[in-house]
């Protein structure tokens, strides 16, 4: 059985800070590419893991 980690949304937010800091991008400039259409294989998992965080957070 897997570990359960808890998250606090201190954390999440940091989390998804860090990805696009990664990516070099704003949210914005990330959606953006995503109704384009015209994600990198590195961008496609950063949405992933960002929008199961928008999840967690209740940004959906």
């Amino acid at each position: 059985m897997a570990p359960v980690q808890e998250m606090t949304r201190d954390s999440l937010v940091a989390r998804r800070a860090d990805i696009l800091a990664r990516l070099q991008m704003t949210r914005d400039e990330l959606a953006a590419k995503i109704a384009a259409s015209s994600l990198s294989s590195d961008e496609w998992d950063a949405k992933d893991e960002i929008e199961g965080i928008e999840f967690l957070l209740g940004e959906e």
